[in-house]
């Protein structure tokens, strides 16, 4: 049966014990480091070195604004997806995961996504890192709105597995900069285009690896 028992009956996801802690953790660090990194930002000074290299874009008082509502929208939307995946939370305050599991989902809809697409057509890398920022957008728009759909439908199982995907899609701030690092230490060139790619693919193919496990442990 498809429902939530069932869905709570599920292997833990995305690992078991210490590996499944350890992948938390690294999600809950990845995230407070975005946060320190995102800090600057308000100091609403031009000099932030992000901000110097967009010095054109700065001066256009939409950009500004579409800017500061990502980064606080991305800022809500990781750290309200953490706590959602709590199987303890999802049995022991239902009403507690809802409220967050609302917040996280205003985030993205209302904050994130629209503002994240204007942006991208001033990102970085070309039409290359444009495209790449776009298609993430709309990828984190789709499995979001996936995830809400089946979640009114009672399809619990369904919203399980969109939500996986929606958070594979906002994580991608965190795999992107973890790669980006990795592919300038490589000297790699372009690395700016490939770790925004490569974030993309890897965080989905997780997250399917993910969704397939738990599809293949819930009792039906």
């Amino acid at each position: 049966m498809t429902t939530r028992a069932a869905a709570l009956r599920a292997p833990r996801i995305p690992l078991y014990g210490a590996l499944r802690a350890l992948f938390w953790a690294t999600m809950a660090a990845g995230s407070s480091l975005i946060l320190l990194n995102t800090l600057p930002f308000y100091s609403f000074s031009p000099t932030v070195p992000f901000l110097l290299e967009k010095a054109a874009a700065y001066a256009d008082p939409v950009w500004r604004i579409s800017l500061y509502v990502h980064i606080t929208g991305g800022l809500v939307c990781l750290f309200s997806a953490l706590p959602q995946f709590s199987r303890t939370l999802l049995r022991t305050r239902p009403g507690l995961h809802r409220a967050i599991g609302w917040t996280y989902v205003a985030s993205v809809l209302v904050l994130v996504v629209p503002t994240g697409l204007y942006l991208a057509l001033y990102a970085k890398g070309g039409m290359p890192g444009r495209v790449g920022f776009l298609v993430t957008g709309l990828a984190l728009l789709y499995t979001t709105w996936r995830g809400l759909e089946h979640v009114h439908r009672r399809d619990f199982r369904g919203h399980i597995a969109w939500m996986v995907r929606s958070y594979a899609m906002a994580a991608t701030a965190i795999t992107f900069r973890v790669l980006y690092i990795a592919f300038h230490a490589a000297g790699t060139g372009h690395e700016y285009v490939l770790a925004l790619w490569f974030s993309l693919f890897v965080n989905w193919g997780i997250a399917e690896c993910v969704v397939l496990r738990h599809r293949k442990g819930v009792r039906t």
